[in-house]
């Protein structure tokens, strides 16, 4: 869904889900309060187990590691928006 969000209400919806300032926002259907969502990055074996101290594997060397993006971000209700921002910033 898209919608154009001034500054102040990124910064108003990333406040609400304690989320770091460059966190993208998802906008979905519904009154969703800002909330945050996803996974961070973090490397895991060709078979997808998750590993928690890379460098313990660096003897098999980094061909066995596959590194996974951060997913993480802010998802807030279309709603939730109209309801609570549009209101109150003037």
């Amino acid at each position: 869904m898209s919608i154009n969000l001034t500054r102040e209400e990124r910064w108003i919806i990333r406040m609400e889900a304690n989320a770091h300032l460059n966190c993208p926002i998802e906008v979905v259907a519904g009154d969703v309060a800002p909330q945050m969502v996803g996974e961070s990055w973090c490397w895991r074996t060709k078979g997808g187990k998750k590993i928690h101290h890379p460098s313990a594997y660096s003897k098999k060397g980094w061909s066995s590691m596959t590194y996974c993006n951060s997913t993480k971000r802010v998802e807030v209700g279309i709603e939730w928006i109209e309801t609570y921002l549009h209101g109150q910033i003037s």
